[in-house]
Parts: structure tokens; sequence; C-alpha cells
């Protein structure tokens, strides 16, 4: 328990594979969630009789482990009653799995019971896999036995486990975790059944004869994907219902019941936990009638994190993609049409909307602390952010670099409200807040002018005159830096990608570019773009240097 409670699914992912493979680690704690860690035990008591605060639920038989055990001591497999059980971790652990499965062999030989405790044949750490569907199985299978450097290991199908019952994939590698002196052995849990055992067990297998003669026909699975693709829009609506109650910020605090959460947040306790448990299914939270709790990825929507991000995409945006087919066959704008006016015309008609605007755009710049690594402002006197709403950035800037002055740049409410931020800092007094349209002309004599995600707003014609702004109030000797998200020219994924769409919809003109095309924008407006650094969630800063 003590070990399952202090780490995270990457945490210990990181630990059961061999060698340096943090990032199958990572690619693996994308895609499936911690469940728990399994201990073969040997009781001398009947299961009724075992502690009730150690055992959670009646015990289910066990078909996988009960065969590995008969074949590998020799012994008949309707005559050994393994069964399993489950041990409740207590909430507020620090890691991210549920439980402890336990097996339950009863006693038998002393050299079996000797052999499995020095060993640990079934000992092993678990993960379920979230949204399985046979492309992803194969790839996740593929990771682990290439890069991964683990071997298959045996598994099955168990008709008892959920609904559905459950396909089991078993992966092993050499020698053991220090000091705890666990197996690296690991569980792929997968509802449902599937092909992938056909791949993972080799001809002959005595557990070949379990897979099903009706397996899950081919043109089922693209199906079941596409339902999922299709249902993406009930994700971001429990989502965003989420983020409205605030459930996130109540959780933080400890596991609630649906019940007292509905009490906390002002909602229906039975609809209210319809929705914890579909969220659940996404990775949000954990638990079940008797509490919920928040994952490392439910975190991510308290307040200050993408709260306010879950808000807008699941409230104006939301309504803004649903005229994009019209968008599609009329090449006219998603919002205006959806909305009745410009995206930024709605905002000032409605501030309330244009306050989680603002606070989306900050909880989506986590990436802002990295840039002051990426480029070096040091030496640099005077920094002028174009467009730089709240002063989010230029605050990083400002504390990595103390010699720095900073210029910000922005429409006069907005203005208004980075005066508010900033001066809870101690960085107002060296921040100069200047009002004004950039389309028009922007502050002169800065030393490093920046443009942090404002060209995807616009198109071509308009992106030229706001670089030639900037060109004409620069000092030969100046630099400009360009923050946005470029489309891979090689056809790597991207955010970028769906983000080109998003700017078609909720912006006259917008769009994500390559770097090359960000290369004759600015050639255009008079610069040469001379470097560019990648930043988190594929965003990159282009420096651009004036031509004469």
């Amino acid at each position: 328990m003590e070990f399952l409670e202090s780490h995270t699914t990457e945490e210990l992912l990181a630990c059961v594979l061999p060698g340096d493979a943090a990032h199958v680690a990572a690619d693996l704690a994308r895609q499936c969630r911690f469940a728990h860690g399994s201990v073969m035990v040997f009781p001398t008591a009947e299961v009724g009789e075992l502690p009730g605060e150690l055992i959670s639920g009646p015990p289910a038989p066990s078909v996988v482990v009960r065969g590995r055990v008969a074949r590998r001591y020799g012994l008949p497999e309707a005559g050994l009653g393994i069964k399993i059980v489950h041990a409740t971790l207590p909430y507020g652990a620090v890691g991210d799995a549920d439980d402890i499965e336990i097996f339950l062999c009863p006693a038998g030989a002393q050299k079996m019971m000797d052999d499995e405790r020095n060993s640990g044949h079934e000992t092993h750490f678990a993960l379920k896999v979230i949204a399985p569907d046979e492309d992803r199985l194969a790839r996740l299978w593929d990771l682990i036995t290439g890069p991964g450097q683990m071997s298959p290991d045996g598994g099955g199908f168990n008709p008892h486990e959920g609904p559905i019952g459950r396909t089991v994939l078993y992966f092993r590698a050499d020698g053991r975790l220090d000091p705890q002196g666990w197996p690296r052995r690991l569980e792929l849990l997968i509802d449902g059944e599937h092909r992938i055992l056909a791949t993972h067990l080799p001809a002959g297998s005595p557990q070949e004869e379990r897979l099903p003669e009706t397996v899950t026909p081919g043109d089922e699975e693209p199906t079941r994907r596409m339902l999922e693709l299709l249902t993406g829009a009930w994700a971001t609506q429990a989502l965003c219902a989420a983020a409205e109650l605030g459930v996130a910020d109540h959780l933080l605090a400890g596991p609630e019941t649906s019940a007292s959460l509905a009490r906390r947040v002002g909602a229906d306790a039975d609809l209210l936990h319809r929705v914890l448990r579909y969220l659940g299914t996404l990775g949000v939270v954990r638990g079940d009638d008797r509490g919920w709790e928040l994952t490392e990825l439910g975190r991510t929507l308290q307040t200050g994190a993408l709260r306010d991000v879950a808000r807008l995409y699941g409230g104006v945006f939301y309504r803004s993609f649903g005229s994009l087919a019209h968008s599609v066959r009329t090449g006219s704008n998603a919002f205006e049409h959806a909305l009745g006016m410009a995206p930024f015309d709605y905002l000032n008609e409605h501030p309330d909307q244009a306050q989680i605007f603002h606070g989306a755009m900050a909880a989506g710049s986590s990436w802002f602390g990295r840039v002051p690594e990426v480029i070096n402002f040091s030496g640099v006197r005077t920094v002028v952010d174009i467009a730089g709403g709240h002063g989010d950035l230029l605050r990083h800037i400002l504390a990595a670099s103390p010699g720095t002055q900073g210029v910000l740049f922005d429409q006069p409410a907005v203005v208004k409200a980075a005066q508010e931020s900033l001066g809870q800092t101690d960085l107002l007094d060296r921040c100069e807040l200047v009002a004004g349209d950039f389309t028009e002309e922007v502050p002169h004599g800065g030393d490093v002018y920046l443009l942090s995600r404002i060209l995807h707003d616009w198109d071509d014609e308009q992106c030229v005159r706001i670089l030639a702004n900037c060109r004409r109030a620069m000092p030969e000797t100046a630099l400009l830096v360009v923050i946005e998200r470029p489309i891979p020219a090689d056809g790597t994924p991207s955010l970028a990608i769906a983000w080109d769409v998003h700017m078609s919809v909720n912006n006259l003109g917008g769009r994500e570019r390559t770097h090359e095309e960000y290369r004759r924008l600015l050639r255009s407006a008079g610069f040469s773009l001379i470097d560019a650094r990648p930043l988190a969630l594929d965003m990159a800063a282009l420096t651009a240097a004036p031509t004469s």
C-alpha cells in the first residue's frame, strides 16, 4: 500500500520499465489509468473470515491466473480454487491506484508456496486501457515490447470480470525494483474480448483456446471508434458542467460522495452522480458511490488551471462550432453566423464572457515560463508586448530579467484590467501601460517586440500590416519575437492542426501557419526569420530581425 500510494502512474511505470524508458512511461500514462497492484497469498482462513476492513466486495473466480499456476506446477486446474478479492486503498493517496488485487490461493505444497513467494510470478502492477480499440491496443503492445523492453508473459480472457468480461495481457522484464524487490511485471486490463490476444499469446499456447470464436467483427471497431468521436461533444459538455459547478475546486480538499458534493455545488445529486461516473471513464475522477476524488488529469480543471478553458470551449465556442458546416459551405464566419456579430465585438458586448475568455487565455499559457529560457533577455533594456493582455507573459520575462523594463500595449479596457493584475505584483513600477490599436501604430523605441498568439487571429494582409507597424517602430538593432503554434510541414501530429480549424471558426480570417508561411509574412514586412525555438504544447518562439 505504501508503495502504490506514493507513486503516480507515470512514476510507477518509470520504476517498472527497464532502462531509460521515461518517454514510454509518459506515453503509457496518457493512454492508460493505473488500476492496482497484485499479489498472491495463501490464506488458511476462508474468504468470509478475512478482515472486513481489508476486503471490499465478494470474491470472483480467477481464470487466467488459475490456469497459469496449474500449468506451472502440473496441478489439475479444475481443483485449484483461486479467487480474486480487492483491498481498497484509502482516499487521499498520492498515487493513482484504486486498490490492491489479491489472488487467494488455497494453501498447498510447501514447495509451491515457497517458490511463489520468492519469485513473485503473479506479483505485478496493472494498467487499465482507456477507450480501447484494436489499433490502440496494437500500438500499446508494440510500445511495451519494443522501446519498453518487456516480453509477453501470458494472458487470456476472464468472463467473470466486469459486465462484459476482460482481456488481460501480462508482460515481464528481467530484474526487480529496488529497494522494494517487486518483480518487473506489468498487466494491461482491457474491457471485453480483443484480437490482440492472438498476437500476445504464442502459437499453441494453452490459453489460445480461450480466445472467443466470435471475435469482435472487423467492421465493429471502426463503428465503435466513430461513435467515440461523435460523442466528443458530450465529453466537452460534461467537462464544461463540472467546470461551471467548480467540481475540481471542491474535490481538491478530499473525496466527496455524489450527494455531499451535490449539496456543496448546488446540483441534483442523481444527475451529478451520473456525470461523475461518465467523467470517471474519461480519467478525470475516480471512485464510486462511496466517494469521488480527482485524478491528476482532473486537477487541471481547477480555478487558475483550465477551468475557464472548459467554460469557454463548452460555452461560446461550443455554440460557434455548431455553425461549422454552414461556414464550410459558404466560406462565411461560423462565429458571426451563430452569435450574430464578430468574435471580439461579441466579447466587448458581453463582459462576463470576456472575463472567461481572458481567464482561458491566461490558463492556456502554461508555457509562458519557458519563454525566458529559450529567448535571452539579459541586457535588453525594454520589451514591448503588443496586445499583451493582462501582462502574464511580460510578468515572466521581467521576473527573469531584473534589469529589463516592460511596455504593455493593448486596448484601453484590457490595459485597465492589466493594471489591476500587475498591481498585485512588485513589477508594476517596471511596466509602462499604453492603450492603443496595433493595427494603426505601436510604441516606438523598444529593444524586443513580442507578438504572442496575435498573428494567428488575422488574415495575411492584416498580419503584414501589423508586422509593418512593428517594423516602423523598431530600431534597426531591435528584435521581434513571434510566438505561435506552427503547423508541421511533414505531417507530424500537432495541436496546431485542430487549432487551425478553431481559428477559422472563432476569428475573422484567422489561421495557423507553417514555419515557411510565417517566414513569407515576415519577409513581406521587412523582417528575416533568424531562429525558431520549441515551447510546450506545440508552441514555438520565432525570432526575426529587421532587414535593410
